[in-house]
């Protein structure tokens, strides 16, 4: 006889799996799925890498600072051998065109108004006479200081051959003279400055407006409810979102640096491996920004507009492109030291044009190791894993 049944166990109930706080592979999926979307719209990605090369070339060839071909005349008051010789000083340099002479005040003020020349040059009556007599002597040079910086330049110009034409009068040699040699760009060509400059200007715009873009369209789809309902963390989305623009802002890079050389003949003098360790370092900043900013954007338009003008601004104001950081103050010089732009112009320019090696420009990649945690960081905090 059977006693009575025995009691069948409980089922144990399955403790909840805790959840990760860093899971790669939910990170690798909102990659692939970025990926998938940038294949899927060839457009967008051959305009990503199609206008980078078109920006290359006219930022590298508009952004100048070579002063040649001034248009110049002379108002001769001495009309002698000697101010003529003077006055071919100036017209053999290739600095310089020499236009028809002038005859008064109220020509060399018309033909300047007009913009026929940029230069005019006074030789005063008895010029010879007091030049053979050892007086001193006082040329007047019209410079038209619309531009100031242009205006400056030329006035190096105007001293530097009068300087020269002295020298060439001159019996006596001084006991000391003074030889002026510029090392680095000893023809002090804009190419040689600007194309290493442009880089990393092309580096943060593009990139940031894209990864910028990935998240706002999200938004103005609503596909970004996915990510409310699932248990991704933002770091996780972030990341994923950034990584496929990461690669691509490299591959532009790679780009960049092979037109600079071969188009451009600008030598690549330094360690190239630096240059892409900093150039890795500032496109995971410059993605970083892109999505820093689409935490406060709706809209793609308004996406692409405060991108341009968020990084584009400060990139060309206060990197460094044409002043340097130093000169800065007040708010402007802030901004300069922090913005990665700076630092990774400092590497471009030392490889290109310095022969620097990792050692030598170490000091500039702690600024950009500084800024990707702090920028992902902030995106983090600033993004909202629910609407509202």
């Amino acid at each position: 006889m059977l006693g009575p049944a025995a009691a069948l166990p409980a089922p144990q109930e399955e403790a909840p799996r805790r959840q990760r706080f860093f899971d790669p592979r939910r990170m690798f999926s909102y990659s692939r799925r970025e990926a998938l979307e940038l294949r899927r719209d060839p457009i967008r990605l051959t305009l990503a890498v199609l206008d980078s090369v078109i920006l290359m070339f006219v930022m590298g060839y508009g952004i100048s600072m070579d002063v040649e071909d001034l248009t110049f005349a002379v108002l001769d008051r001495d009309q002698t051998t000697t101010s003529r010789d003077y006055t071919l000083e100036h017209s053999g340099s290739r600095y310089f065109i020499e236009q028809p002479p002038i005859t008064d005040y109220a020509d060399l003020d018309r033909r300047m108004r007009a913009g026929e020349i940029s230069l005019a040059i006074e030789i005063p009556p008895g010029f010879a006479r007091d030049i053979a007599r050892g007086r001193p002597v006082q040329i007047g040079a019209w410079i038209d200081g619309a531009m100031p910086a242009r205006a400056e330049t030329v006035r190096g110009y105007v001293q530097g051959m009068h300087a020269l034409w002295l020298s060439g009068r001159t019996k006596a040699r001084a006991p000391v003279n003074i030889e002026t040699r510029f090392r680095y760009n000893p023809d002090l060509e804009s190419l040689v400055a600007m194309v290493p400059a442009v880089i990393p200007i092309l580096l943060l715009l593009l990139p940031a407006m894209l990864t910028a873009l990935s998240v706002v369209r999200e938004k103005e789809l609503g596909s970004i409810v996915n990510l409310y309902a699932t248990p991704t963390t933002k770091l996780e989305f972030l990341l994923g979102k950034q990584l496929p623009y990461v690669v691509l802002a490299m591959l532009n890079f790679l780009l960049l640096t092979l037109i600079a050389v071969t188009l451009f003949g600008v030598p690549l003098t330094g360690s190239f491996w630096t240059l892409a360790l900093g150039a890795l370092f500032y496109c995971f900043a410059a993605t970083a920004m892109g999505l820093l900013i689409s935490s406060f954007m709706r809209s793609q338009i308004a996406a692409i507009f405060g991108t341009a003008i968020v990084t584009m601004m400060p990139a060309l104001q206060f990197s460094g492109l044409l002043d340097p950081v130093s000169s800065l103050e007040g708010a402007g010089a802030v901004v300069g030291q922090v913005f990665p732009t700076t630092h990774f112009l400092t590497i471009s320019r030392g490889v290109f044009s310095k022969a620097l090696q990792f050692g030598d420009l170490s000091g500039a990649f702690i600024p950009l190791l500084i800024a990707v945690p702090v920028l992902t960081g902030l995106c983090v905090l600033l993004l909202k894993k629910q609407d509202g």
